[in-house]
């Protein structure tokens, strides 16, 4: 390996957004395969309805091969990027060392050629360059500089190498993500071996790594031959913490597609059972034995083709409105959980995970990743150098009612799934420096962010949100909750919170205890502007924009915390 000049780390320093857009890039294009793969496999689902003989035996075992295969293409391509996302910041940042370097010796009055050497001016003297004493001779001063030239040469080449070896490292690994995808290219459908410690998973003979941390390591041992394979085995697998986002939105649209063919032919049997039902509406008498009520049918058209509503409405909401804030498929299973994330968490500097309240479900995600996007936007605001990304994490049973949101039976079924989630997001995320992430609980979301940091249970996250809350279960004060790497004594600095005055929660204090809100909890509360709309409204006003195009006061400290300046909130 040979180290670069000083020219091309000077050229390499200001590289760093072409390598983060590049990975952006083919993130993107992997989403816009998964989709025609996916459109795809429709297609011929849909033909299959009516196409029957060998010939349409032979079509649909083609198509499944074609699918196994794009899986591993999929992944292969995926590779690529994660390698960027994982070796470009060490890449720029020893780049930027060495340019740094280069440019503080340059300042000081030595020479600094394009290879790395560094030789003192022709004309040293007491006091030039910078570090030789003013109060010494010219022999001594011109002694000073040959030997400091020396130090600053030795620290230069060293930053040079350094980059080099970053280089390297780099090219290495994408040549090799490189090779990998080219063999999965050229071995279309053809079976691909896998280690035996992978054919045991997939034999239903081993396990993967519960913990998080332990799957992320054993998750970058595999090839993508061998993910495509665990996919294969287990459609779930992406639902899994500690597994990349990227690999994780890939496995998940895969699978999305799938749970969308199996319920629209729930939806078609019902429909070919139920003649007189039209777009949900009875539109003619079935005659005697027949429907009891109109109402009650369509009653039960709606809970039949509410999973594939649901569904379908979810893959709208992946797509990406602004062109800049892709979105991840973290989770997604057939009881109707699932988490998106606005922008990678994998590679951003703050994440947040957003956990909504009562009624929220797969149906209504589409709300929750408008929010986390309106959070993404404010907290660019708050620093525009920071990649931020938000989670709107719907992976719990919430209550669908007012009355079961009065019990704590579904945050004490969260805590543990969402205490996993964040270990997975610490586990998977890149690059040497970790990100700030902020847990924010809204409504009965705050009692399910409660429950998940206390009572044995402590999230790896840096600052908790407590919003419009009706209480939080156990927890009296700061102390009762837990976060990984934050002492007792320091937790009531890393805990927040705000009701808005006009928000009618407030006059739900008691039912879990507490209020975070409350001043006696102890936490740092932070205003929320109330809305213009009837009260009723304010428990939802905290992401709004009012009529003179401010936004919500809640929403400017909401950014601050999420990119580690809550001290900043008012």
């Amino acid at each position: 390996m040979s180290s670069p000049t000083v020219s091309q780390v000077r050229a390499w320093s200001t590289q760093g957004s072409a390598l983060t857009d590049t990975a952006a890039q083919i993130d993107a294009t992997v989403d816009a395969f998964d989709a025609v793969m996916n459109n795809l496999l429709r297609d011929v689902d849909a033909v299959s309805q009516s196409w029957q003989g060998d010939a349409a035996r032979a079509s649909s075992a083609q198509a499944d091969a074609e699918k196994q295969f794009s899986n591993r293409l999929g992944i292969a391509i995926l590779d690529i990027a994660d390698d960027i996302h994982r070796l470009g910041p060490t890449f720029v940042r020893s780049c930027e060392v060495a340019r740094s370097l280069a440019d503080s010796i340059t300042g000081g009055g030595y020479l600094v050629a394009d290879n790395g050497t560094v030789t003192p001016p022709a004309d040293a003297r007491p006091g030039r360059p910078v570090d030789v004493p003013a109060g010494s001779d010219d022999t001594v001063a011109a002694t000073i500089a040959s030997t400091n030239a020396a130090v600053h040469q030795q620290d230069l080449m060293a930053a040079l190498a350094t980059a080099g070896q970053a280089d390297a490292d780099l090219a290495r690994q994408v040549e090799a993500a490189l090779a990998a995808l080219g063999q999965a290219a050229d071995r279309a459908t053809t079976s691909v071996p896998v280690r035996p410690e992978v054919s045991a998973i997939v034999d239903g003979r081993a396990s993967l790594p519960s913990a998080p941390k332990a799957l992320n390591a054993f998750w970058d041992t595999l090839t993508a031959n061998e993910k495509a394979a665990l996919w294969n085995a287990d459609r779930s697998v992406g639902n899994r913490d500690g597994i990349p986002a990227a690999d994780r939105d890939h496995f998940n649209r895969r699978h999305l597609a799938e749970m969308e063919i199996a319920e629209r032919a729930k939806v078609d049997d019902y429909i070919a059972a139920h003649p007189y039902i039209k777009d949900g509406k009875v539109t003619a008498a079935p005659g005697p034995g027949g429907y009891v009520t109109d109402g009650r049918r369509e009653d039960e058209y709606a809970k039949v083709t509410a999973r594939y509503r649901a569904l379908t409405g979810l893959e709208t909401a992946l797509d990406d409105p602004t062109g800049s804030n892709p979105r991840f498929l973290l989770q997604v299973d057939d009881r109707g959980r699932g988490a998106v994330a606005v922008n990678n968490p994998d590679t951003a500097a703050n994440v947040t995970t957003y956990v909504p309240g009562t009624g929220s479900n797969l149906g209504n995600i589409g709300g929750g990743i408008d929010r986390a996007q309106t959070m993404v936007g404010a907290a660019e605001r708050a620093d525009p150098r920071a990649a931020t990304s938000v989670v709107a994490w719907y992976g719990y049973d919430a209550p669908q009612g007012l009355g079961a949101a009065a019990g704590p039976a579904s945050a004490a079924g969260a805590a543990g799934p969402l205490d996993s989630f964040q270990d997975g997001l610490r586990a998977t995320h890149e690059g040497a420096t970790a990100s700030h992430n902020t847990v924010l609980g809204h409504s009965y979301g705050t009692v399910v962010v409660g429950e998940a940091s206390s009572e044995g249970h402590t999230l790896d996250a840096d600052d908790l949100v407590f919003l419009a809350s009706p209480g939080i279960g156990g927890p009296n004060s700061p102390d009762d909750l837990s976060l990984t790497g934050v002492a007792r004594s320091d937790m009531a600095q890393h805990v927040y919170a705000s009701t808005a005055t006009t928000d009618p929660i407030g006059l739900t204090e008691g039912i879990h205890g507490i209020s975070p809100n409350n001043p006696e909890f102890g936490a740092q509360r932070f205003t929320s502007d109330h809305s213009n709309h009837p009260r009723l409204s304010d428990h939802s006003a905290y992401w709004d924009t009012h009529p003179d195009g401010t936004q919500n006061q809640a929403l400017t400290n909401m950014a601050l915390i999420m990119t580690g300046r809550g001290d900043e909130t008012e």
